[in-house]
């Protein structure tokens, strides 16, 4: 599976990207929504992994973007929530603009590919809900 992993923090970046690899799935990566709106234009993708806070275009404007333009391929939200903006209110607007699935950082390595395994079969996970 091709995935492409919208992370602006490197260290978070590199841990999905070894999971995601690790499980014998192909990754690009973005730091940015609109890096990711740039390479979704350009490249095949069979999920998006994206953070929720993030500089330039953060992840909620990207779901936006990527719903607006009729594209349903489905999409994980990883989110710590922001300084100023708890998890408590952030995560619960990702799948009101079209995230299949919300899981909160940090997660484990099971969590993550369970939850993608179950949103590739069309399920989709509420915030905070287990799989």
């Amino acid at each position: 599976m091709n995935v492409l992993l919208v992370e602006d923090f490197p260290e978070v970046s590199l841990s999905v990207r070894e999971i995601l690899s690790g499980a014998g799935h192909s990754v690009e990566d973005a730091t940015n929504g609109k890096e990711a709106l740039k390479k979704l234009s350009s490249s095949s993708f069979d999920l998006v992994v994206s953070d929720i806070w993030m500089p330039e275009m953060d992840g909620i404007a990207l779901l936006k973007e990527i719903r607006g333009s009729g594209n349903d391929m489905p999409v994980v939200v990883i989110s710590g929530g922001a300084p100023n903006a708890p998890l408590t209110y952030t995560a619960p607007l990702a799948p009101t603009f079209g995230a299949n699935a919300v899981i909160y950082k940090p997660f484990e390595k099971e969590e993550l590919l369970k939850t993608i395994d179950a949103v590739m079969a069309g399920e989709t996970i509420a915030p905070g809900e287990a799989i």
